[in-house]
């Protein structure tokens, strides 16, 4: 039996767990996304940036198949402790803590939050392993390029409303240590790169009601960075900042996305773009996106440059489980800074929750 579907299969189980197994205050809830994928144009295919997720023109259903598995304590009326575990194909399904952090609620419109978390530079961050929350096999990868996805920090969170819309504010501080960086590594040749985000102070801001979602973020940092234990960059500002805009009408879904990030002390100004249109129709939903990712060239040479056509269908069987096919055509127009060139994916899958 193959390691990948072993572990799989030692993990499903365990989340499987009745809450009284557990402990009587205590909810576990869990997802999988079993995702099967080939390159049918060009030599390879980048499909989740942060964990390296690639395939080639060999069916793979490693790059991305997720399973995870997440544990609620109340620990009384006002507190809980939250833990969320996750198993990637991409990272030879080791099991990762991707939350870990409790909640106390001041009232019923503050709370606190201490511990690890997403870090929510994306609208889609917090849920992005979660494939059932959205019609793709995956947020389009232009768009969900950064090498760091999680920190360890402090949020403040108000949730209201506003004249008939739900508003959230979340406030938050942090810092995080990536030890071999799995996307800088593999962009360096495979040499070691050490990655620190310090001193992390962001703002998000939602606003939603029945037809709309708009949502803007902004993050600075400081960067420090190593190569072989050589340290290259240290107390580099960064800073991050984007807009997201949804609209639904009945079976209509229209999605945006528009991102930047800045390091000025490098010259390095990205932008990043999604456009994405849907329409259900009983239990299919055909979708069409467009997204990209475009870098201004700098005077070392870095001017990354790459955009994907998509179009797939996903099929609810039910309402916990759905089936999704997607073709992507992905076109690098970068001449310094190629990330894997030109290529067709066709991928497949199924998510489901439990």
């Amino acid at each position: 039996m193959p390691r990948y579907l072993l572990r799989f299969l030692i993990i499903l189980p365990l989340a499987c767990l009745h809450q009284p197994v557990i402990a009587a205050d205590t909810n576990v809830s869990g997802f999988a996304s079993m995702v099967g994928g080939l390159v049918i144009n060009g030599d390879r295919y980048l499909s989740d940036y942060p964990n390296t997720g690639i395939y080639d023109d060999d069916l793979s259903f490693s790059p991305d198949t997720t399973v995870g598995v997440q544990f609620k304590t109340s620990l009384d009326k006002q507190s809980e402790f939250i833990i969320q575990l996750i198993s990637r194909g991409a990272r030879e399904y080791q099991a990762d803590v991707d939350w870990a952090y409790f909640n106390y609620a001041i009232d019923h419109e503050f709370s606190v939050q201490i511990g690890r978390k997403r870090l929510p530079l994306y609208f889609y961050s917090d849920f992005f392993d979660l494939g059932m929350a959205y019609h793709w096999i995956r947020p389009p990868t232009d768009n969900y390029t950064w090498q760091i996805t999680n920190y360890n920090g402090i949020n403040l969170y108000y949730e209201s409303e506003l004249e008939g819309w739900d508003m959230l504010l979340n406030f938050y501080i942090g810092r995080e240590d990536d030890t071999e960086n799995d996307l800088l590594s593999y962009l360096a040749d495979n040499n070691s790169v050490d990655e620190t985000w310090k001193n992390i102070v962001g703002f998000v801001a939602e606003l939603s009601n029945e037809s709309y979602e708009l949502r803007f973020t902004i993050m600075s940092s400081q960067l420090d960075r190593q190569v072989n234990n050589i340290q290259i960059a240290e107390d580099v500002d960064q800073l991050f900042y984007g807009i997201s805009a949804n609209y639904y009408h009945d079976a209509l879904s229209v999605l945006s996305e528009v991102n930047r990030y800045e390091r000025s002390a490098d010259d390095i100004s990205v932008s990043t773009v999604m456009l994405s249109v849907a329409y259900k129709i009983k239990k299919y939903t055909p979708h069409i996106t467009y997204s990209k990712l475009e870098q201004s060239k700098i005077n070392l040479g870095g001017d990354e440059h790459h955009y994907t056509s998509s179009i797939g269908l996903r099929y609810d069987l039910n309402k916990s489980t759905a089936l999704k096919i997607q073709y992507d055509n992905t076109k690098d127009k970068a001449i310094n800074s190629t990330i894997v060139g030109d290529g067709e994916l066709l991928s497949f899958g199924i998510d489901f929750v439990f």
